[in-house]
């Protein structure tokens, strides 16, 4: 290339471009930059990660305390003096219907 190339405008600016690009300064604050970058990345992961594990356990839970509970004065093999306790705390079935139609 002669001298007369470089005074070209877009070769000037490629250059300028390159000269700053690989300067050190520019590639501490890129460095930088990225590796702060993929820190975030994952904190956000697992931040997301975590409120997901809450979400599902909480679903679990939800759906462990509301599952229906076998009824052991059903088979006839209780005695007629125990009192079962998921008896006394369950709604009638009429309730538990009128609730499902709304």
């Amino acid at each position: 290339m002669d001298f007369e190339d470089f005074l070209e405008p877009e070769v000037g600016v490629a250059a300028a471009v390159v000269a700053v690009v690989a300067s050190p300064q520019v590639r501490k604050v890129v460095r930088r930059g990225a590796v702060l970058g993929l820190a975030g990345a994952l904190m956000a992961g697992d931040a997301i990660t975590s409120f997901a594990r809450g979400i599902s356990r909480g679903a679990t839970q939800a759906a462990n305390g509301a599952a229906p509970r076998k009824d052991n004065a059903s088979d006839g093999s209780s005695d007629a003096n125990t009192v079962d306790a998921t008896s006394v705390t369950e709604e009638p079935a009429d309730a538990q219907t009128e609730g499902a139609q709304i």
